[in-house]
């Protein structure tokens, strides 16, 4: 690697700074001359339903909203829709 990174382009430039030379040559050489885009969201929304189902404790909904990145909404509509399988 060279020692001057304004020899990389930004993107490179920036991967580098992130996670290490190394580890940007193995994204260079997996995606080069590849567009992608990486989703909003980490996890899978059956992943976060399962897991709100199994944190919440009768009042936490804003607080597991926040942690997951969706709605309260959205929470209690999977809350409920849960409620009413147990039923």
């Amino acid at each position: 690697m060279g020692d001057d990174l304004d020899m990389y382009n930004s993107i490179y430039k920036e991967l580098i700074e992130l996670v290490g030379f190394e580890c940007t040559l193995k994204i260079y050489s997996q995606y080069n001359g590849q567009q992608f885009s990486l989703p909003k969201r980490l996890y899978t929304s059956s992943y976060v339903e399962k897991k709100v189902i199994e944190e919440y404790n009768g009042s936490n909904t804003k607080e597991l909203a926040r942690k997951y990145g969706y709605t309260e909404r959205w929470i209690t509509n999977k809350l409920k829709v849960n409620k009413n399988k147990e039923d």
